[in-house]
């Protein structure tokens, strides 16, 4: 005999014929319905309360009831865990393991957002082929993490990880970092007034940067920032090389003067063999813009170049390196005298120069760069 299926409406319908006056015998009678049926759906969607023409059946109070129940269970385990689905997955592991004795291990499970395949894999203990390779992963991920003093985010530590021969997705680099708490610091940045740039009208240095990049020596950037140590202003200038990055040298004193510019220069100049056709490019501040400085760089047959007022994305690579500086070394520390303070620029220029990858050369270093251009000109 097929069995017939009745949908709720239809259950409920019968029920209020009934509580009507409607006897059970007749409903069976008119509808074809099995006694016991009827007599079943009565007890179980006898209408307990009214509210505001809504019956309320005992079948509602009864999932009521259920839903109260578990969301009462899931607010334990948030107290006594401490823990929410964001927390680490190896925190959310070890507190399901602490708390099965008391609470249902399904719940756990999904209140702290753990796949429970993987939670009684970790009881069990057996490790496998992906969970060994994140393990070995989350170890080399903290180490280049930590050696990069909290520099590196998860686009550098995949770049470098490819460089080690190790194939990884940046998705799972972020993730791990995730997992073992790991997030880049960033130095506050002090708040300053918007300025309006005026950039209508064409960068006239366009042509310039894009034959500068041909290789190193063709151009070099200059600037100045100033850092406040110990109620003392100190002036860090400094000379880059366009296309390889390379901080070839730099000078802190306490005047922003010609002078400064032109000792940097003069180490620059000396370290990289007094190159010939050189263009110099700077902003046109008054140590740059000096006749004394000019002077010196025709004499050492250099072309010099400006950035256009107001615009400094015109010399927006040297820009750049002095607010990485910035962010990554200077506002990061707390320096207690100017001797501290000088020794955090010189391993940080060291750093930037040997270690740190950068994306605009590929993610090598400028070091890297530099060297291969000098031993292709060799050969």
């Amino acid at each position: 005999m097929k069995r017939t299926h009745y949908n709720q409406d239809f259950k409920l319908k019968i029920v209020k014929k009934y509580l009507k006056g409607i006897s059970s015998r007749q409903l069976c009678t008119e509808y074809k319905i099995p006694k016991s049926a009827v007599l079943y759906w009565i007890s179980k969607y006898r209408n307990i309360c009214n509210i505001k023409g809504k019956i309320v059946t005992i079948a509602d109070y009864n999932e009521l009831n259920r839903q109260n129940e578990r969301n009462e269970l899931c607010l334990k385990i948030y107290k006594s865990t401490g823990l929410s689905s964001q927390s680490p997955q190896k925190d959310k592991l070890e507190a399901i393991r602490h708390l099965s004795k008391d609470y249902p291990v399904k719940y756990l499970c999904e209140v702290l957002a753990v796949n429970r395949t993987k939670y009684y894999r970790y009881i069990k203990n057996t490790a496998t082929k992906t969970s060994l390779r994140r393990k070995e992963l989350s170890t080399q991920i903290i180490e280049i993490f930590n050696e990069n003093n909290a520099r590196y985010g998860s686009k550098r530590i995949c770049a470098t990880l490819k460089r080690m021969g190790i194939n990884t997705s940046r998705r799972l680099v972020t993730d791990l970092m995730k997992e073992n708490s790991l997030s880049v610091n960033i130095g506050e940045k002090p708040a300053r007034p918007p300025q309006n740039y005026d950039s209508r009208h064409p960068n006239h240095l366009a042509w310039q940067k894009r034959y500068a990049l041909s290789c190193p020596d063709v151009a070099w950037l200059s600037d100045v920032t100033d850092f406040k140590i110990c109620g003392v202003k100190f002036y860090i200038c400094a000379i880059q090389d366009i296309a390889s990055r390379y901080i070839l040298s730099y000078k802190i004193s306490t005047h922003s003067n010609a002078k400064l510019a032109a000792l940097t220069f003069q180490d620059a100049n000396k370290f990289r063999a007094a190159p010939l056709s050189l263009l110099f490019h700077s902003d046109q501040g008054a140590i740059y813009t000096s006749m004394s400085f000019g002077s010196y760089l025709r004499a050492n047959g250099v072309t010099q170049s400006f950035s256009r007022k107001g615009c400094p994305h015109d010399n927006g690579h040297m820009e750049s390196f002095f607010a990485t500086l910035k962010k990554e070394e200077i506002y990061r520390r707390k320096y207690t005298s100017p001797e501290d303070f000088f020794k955090s620029i010189e391993n940080y220029v060291e750093y930037y120069n040997n270690k740190r990858l950068h994306s605009c050369l590929g993610y090598q270093t400028p070091k890297e760069v530099l060297d291969y251009y000098d031993n292709a000109s060799r050969l």
